[in-house]
């Protein structure tokens, strides 16, 4: 290479350096977090979708997810825009419905704003205590709920043949073991698990869907060079019977392996099915929030958050 092909290369470097440093930093107040969230339009008023936690007497409701032209979407705003969704959709005596497992057990109205703080952490997602006025007595001592601000479909009844209690487990170990090997999972480690199965009504088809779970007891509480395994599996009846439609089935470290578990089911886009809401936790890490929406036949992940209360962290001094 030539002396003057040299000189002209570090020429251009310097100059796309230099023109690196003259641009402006960008302005803090315009940047959308969480980062790599597109920017949601609070002008449209979109319907926002809340979780609702904590003991019963003293709930918090905090914002999860926004349904945007029937799809469910991230939240990404600015700080600002944080605080408008706070003033325009959480404000005291603010009236929502909340909902489990499909139903309507009744309303809860925004008591105040509550403020926290978190180590390492400049700007926290905004939080409120509310109230929560139940149709049908709630025994429970803590609540995990999902909420609206926008009707949602209103709870369906069961369809189709009743299964015995019986008929279904021996059904859905059939399943979660076919599961199971796809992961390698024998069905002598798989019935070394805690294994559940139940109906759950979801439109999905006019028979209930069938919900199968093996799963450790000690499910991300293990530390490491642990093996576990793990199958949470749905099923929905067609032409040839009940047939996976989802299938989380994993093996190996404790670390390493993914959990899920049923969290909620509502009809939240109006769409005739539900959303089936999940958490999803390894160990010594957030938890994930996961939509799971019935398409073409099956389950599929359309939106999984982090639980992370945490919007921005703190700058190092």
């Amino acid at each position: 290479m030539s002396r003057a092909v040299t000189k002209l290369t570090a020429v251009i470097l310097l100059s796309a350096a230099a023109c690196e440093k003259s641009k402006p930093a960008k302005n803090p107040a315009d940047v959308i977090v969480p980062d790599g969230v597109a920017a949601l339009d609070l002008a449209g008023k979109p319907q926002i979708l809340f979780q609702i936690f904590g003991d019963r007497e003293s709930p918090h409701m905090m914002p999860i997810a926004a349904i945007v032209n029937g799809a469910i979407k991230p939240i990404g705003l600015t700080l600002s825009g944080w605080k408008q969704l706070d003033a325009q959709y959480m404000a005291p005596g603010t009236k929502y419905p909340f909902y489990v497992e499909g139903g309507d057990p009744g309303e809860l109205t925004v008591t105040h704003d509550t403020t926290y703080s978190l180590p390492g952490c400049s700007a926290v997602k905004p939080m409120a205590v509310v109230q929560l006025a139940f149709k049908t007595p709630h025994a429970d001592p803590t609540v995990e709920f999902v909420a609206s601000s926008g009707a949602a479909r209103p709870p369906r009844p069961e369809s189709g043949k009743l299964m015995t209690s019986a008929d279904i487990a021996k059904l859905a170990r059939s399943i979660g073991h076919a599961a199971g090997k796809r992961a390698n999972l024998s069905p002598a480690e798989l019935d070394s698990l805690d294994f559940h199965a139940r109906m759950i009504a979801t439109g999905a088809s006019p028979a209930p869907t069938m919900l199968i779970s093996f799963i450790d007891p000690n499910a991300g509480s293990a530390g490491g060079g642990q093996w576990t395994g793990h199958v949470f599996a749905l099923a929905d009846s067609g032409a040839n019977g009940y047939e996976a439609t989802y299938t989380h089935a994993v093996k190996g470290d404790a670390r390493t392996v993914e959990f899920q578990r049923l969290v909620n089911h509502v009809d939240l886009n109006g769409d005739g099915a539900d959303e089936i809401i999940v958490e999803a936790w390894k160990y010594g890490s957030d938890n994930d929030l996961v939509v799971l929406s019935f398409r073409a036949g099956l389950w599929q992940e359309v939106l999984r958050v982090k639980q992370d209360w945490c919007l921005a962290a703190s700058k190092p001094k």
